[in-house]
């Protein structure tokens, strides 16, 4: 049987409406996922207080803390010399450097002294004048006790008419002349305590001159100090040195200085809790012992170029006097005691001059302090991770910055969970799920000294 060919074109558009009303027929609602909160995996660290000593790193060039001049008091020729006086050797304390002549000076000295014998013979000699002025006196005053007796007795026999005028005239001349000569003894022993005075004068003052000629003989020995290094050499042997040239340079090897530039900031956060209002440093009483004790600054050397095992440990000295202008940094001296004691070419080398180091400076300890990175404060307030794993922004007091680490003063107590990790955003509340730095947890803790 055949089919008319229009029933052909139907039968599509049939199955098409009998598919379209099946499906609108069988359709179903629309489901709805639930909805559940995801959380934010983050790096953390443990932080609790802890005891730590606050360090500042600075850098600067070793100086010597004593440079000695030769500058020689008297002139001459160079007699003498020390064999090994050349740049860079060393010269044990007390050693003779240079010797100039001193025959010039002895000459001087034999002069003075002289002198000086001089005047002891004239006041030995005014002793013995005074001494036998004093007898003659006692001799002349009992002559003119005498004659005066006699004139007396003149007198009486001119009042009866026995002798002439003349006669008791003559007597009277003899008790003037006799009391002339008293007079006379009388002002040599008065002058002779003057004349004593001088002489001692001209003594103490010829001693003086022999004292001043012995101590040029003892200046033309130059001897070393203190135990040195010689760092420059002007002169040789035979050779004459006028007074007031610089022969030689040496510095003091029992000790070197390192001037180093901090911040007003990191040095204030070095300095002890314990300095206040009542402090020594406030007082017109200074003693530099006291200051630096309660200052309670310590040092550490290192040289960069070498193993860092070469430490040599410092003492704080002193700061300078004022702010430099052109840094704004204030400068802090700290001293090496013996810095070639102990030394390795190739491991741990002196501490020559103008050798360029790092100080570690170090602090009074402080107590319940946090330390965390410094990255993890975010404008004075860090991320914790509270019990339910849940962000809590917390508000702290940065205390002080060491390098990558900053203290914290106040805003925490206890053990707590500290996000490393920077989220943007933050939000308050957030789930979280913490992953512990354990790396950076443990070289945190090394930091606390009661471990």
């Amino acid at each position: 049987m055949k089919f008319p060919k229009e029933l052909f074109f139907f039968i599509p558009v049939a199955a098409g409406i009998f598919l379209l009303v099946t499906m609108v027929n069988n359709k179903k609602d629309p489901s709805r996922p639930e909805l559940t909160e995801q959380s934010r995996p983050v790096n953390v660290i443990t932080a609790m207080p802890m005891t730590i000593i606050p360090k500042v790193t600075g850098y600067g060039y070793v100086h010597p803390t004593e440079t000695w001049e030769a500058l020689p008091e008297v002139s001459g020729k160079i007699i003498e010399m020390h064999p090994e006086l050349k740049k860079g050797t060393f010269i044990p304390k007390g050693a003779l450097l240079v010797r100039i002549d001193p025959q010039a000076y002895g000459y001087a000295e034999s002069r003075s002294a002289a002198s000086v014998m001089s005047v002891e013979a004239q006041l030995k000699e005014l002793e013995q004048q005074k001494a036998n002025t004093e007898k003659l006196l006692k001799i002349e005053r009992q002559k003119m006790q005498l004659t005066s007796q006699e004139l007396e007795r003149i007198k009486q026999l001119f009042a009866k008419g026995y002798i002439s005028a003349s006669d008791l005239d003559l007597e009277e001349k003899n008790l003037l002349a006799q009391q002339t000569s008293v007079d006379n003894l009388i002002n040599t022993l008065q002058l002779i305590p003057s004349k004593e005075k001088a002489l001692r004068a001209q003594k103490d003052s010829d001693i003086s001159s022999l004292s001043e000629r012995r101590l040029d003989i003892e200046k033309t020995v130059i001897r070393a100090p203190f135990d040195c290094r010689i760092s420059e050499v002007n002169i040789e042997l035979n050779q004459f040195a006028p007074a007031g040239l610089t022969l030689l340079k040496a510095v003091n090897i029992s000790a070197i200085e390192i001037p180093v530039q901090l911040s007003p900031a990191e040095f204030s956060n070095l300095l002890s809790s314990r300095i206040g209002i009542k402090s020594p440093l406030l007082t017109t009483q200074l003693d530099m012992d006291a200051i630096r004790k309660l200052i309670g600054i310590s040092a550490t050397v290192r040289v960069p170029l070498f193993n860092r095992k070469a430490e040599w440990q410092a003492t704080f000295m002193r700061t300078s006097e004022s702010i430099d202008l052109d840094t704004g940094a204030i400068t802090v001296y700290v001293v090496v005691d013996q810095p070639y004691e102990k030394i390795s070419p190739s491991e741990r080398p002196p501490l020559l001059p103008n050798i360029y180091t790092e100080v570690e400076l170090q602090g009074s300890p402080r107590e319940n302090r946090y330390v965390l990175p410094f990255q993890a404060i975010h404008n004075s307030f860090i991320h914790l991770v509270d019990a339910e794993h849940r962000l809590h922004r917390q508000k702290v007091v940065v205390e002080m910055v060491m390098d990558d680490m900053a203290v914290i003063r106040e805003g925490l107590s206890g053990e707590v969970l500290v996000i490393t990790t920077d989220l943007v955003p933050a939000i308050e509340g957030m789930l979280l799920e913490p992953v512990i730095n354990d790396q950076l947890t443990a070289r945190i803790g090394g930091l606390d000294i009661r471990k």
